[in-house]
């Protein structure tokens, strides 16, 4: 079926571009380069393409030419892609992604696991691109994957994500063991509970670079989770800061080297703030944060299916396999040789090789 929402207008692409053309452009800085954020001169440029020579029409096709289905779950409309197994021979697996991105990132991704035999499930994340309406604070979103698993005939299952797409992933597992198979995640919960005096020395330097990051790179979570309609209509109503958010994230928290586009090119950044721009979802794509400081989502107690964990070095964080096993039942630890926090997009291969083989340990 086409894509889950009506072609773009040409009206309301003629607006994107016209505001693209009229930005007031903030005074500029003593600081250079990303030194302060966003690197001026690199969004200027990346801005002067999106407003006249990006071609919308060219990515909206390709996205309409994916494999995508909409299911209506207690209310709450939900598209995803489905990639059949070419020849099926084992668990299916559904994929979620992080923030800030959309169901797009995993598709190479999905696509690998289909070859190997594996139906791979991409929901998109209510409130994003593709599903933009979220669901009751009542309703978690890990309940409507198994609603949406249960529906397409799946008994038994197996699941990925990373970022906030591992913690849907893990209480997925926690809520839903008779029909999860196991879990495949690139970050895990923190324990409840802990008695800081049994860390061991990896532990105690993975909390530390926890709060370090935190103090360097973690603004945009803290205002998420407290202040986002602070910050929602500014980036609703303005595609440079929309922009500016997102490709700041892609260089800060990928295998880049300082350099986005050697990992991300300019077609992919700017279909994703598209994305977002034309569906209006990056105010609710922070609910998740806001939700979870509220106390409205359910918190990971404890994970006793097979976990498998795959750690990036450039990640947000690096947690060691020990750390991991204080709420997770961890059955395969990996320490990849290169990627971050985009890894579907940025290194498709060496996470499906992964994930293939754990899969196959739970067949």
């Amino acid at each position: 079926m086409p894509a889950p929402f009506p072609p773009v207008s040409d009206e309301d692409l003629a607006d994107l571009r016209s505001r693209l053309r009229r930005t007031r452009w903030a005074d500029d800085w003593p600081a250079s380069g990303w030194d302060a954020g966003t690197d001026p001169d690199v969004l200027r440029r990346l801005v002067d393409r999106w407003a006249d020579g990006f071609d919308w029409r060219a990515a909206e096709r390709e996205i309409a030419d994916l494999p995508w289905g909409v299911e209506d779950l207690d209310g709450t409309p939900l598209a995803y892609l489905r990639f059949e197994a070419s020849a099926p021979r084992g668990l299916p697996v559904i994929l979620t992604n992080g923030w800030p991105s959309s169901a797009l990132e995993l598709v190479p991704l999905a696509r690998l696991l289909a070859e190997a035999g594996h139906t791979a499930i991409v929901p998109a994340l209510p409130g994003f691109p593709f599903s933009p309406q979220r669901p009751r604070h009542d309703e978690q979103t890990h309940d409507l994957w198994h609603a949406l698993m249960t529906r397409l005939g799946f008994a038994r299952y197996a699941a990925h994500g990373g970022d906030l797409g591992a913690g849907i992933t893990s209480r997925l597992a926690q809520d839903h063991p008779e029909s999860v198979a196991g879990i495949h995640l690139l970050a895990v919960a923190p324990p409840l509970e802990l008695d800081e005096t049994t860390l061991s020395d990896a532990e105690r330097s993975h909390v530390a670079r926890v709060q370090d990051w935190l103090a360097r790179e973690g603004a945009y979570q803290h205002q998420q989770q407290t202040r986002p309609l602070t910050l929602a209509p500014a980036l609703s109503d303005s595609p440079v800061g929309l922009l500016a958010w997102i490709l700041e994230k892609h260089r800060a928290w990928s295998d880049s080297g300082g350099d986005v586009f050697s990992r991300f090119d300019e077609d992919y950044l700017l279909t994703l703030a598209s994305l977002y721009w034309f569906t209006n979802t990056i105010g609710t794509s922070f609910r998740p944060y806001w939700e979870f400081a509220a106390g409205f989502t359910t918190r990971v107690r404890r994970v006793e299916v097979p976990t498998a964990l795959a750690v990036f070095p450039h990640d947000l964080a690096q947690p060691p396999r020990e750390w991991a096993e204080r709420a997770y039942a961890v059955t395969r630890y990996t320490t990849m040789p290169r990627g971050g926090h985009f890894a579907p997009h940025e290194e498709p291969e060496l996470l499906a090789d992964d994930l293939r083989a754990f899969l196959a340990t739970l067949d």
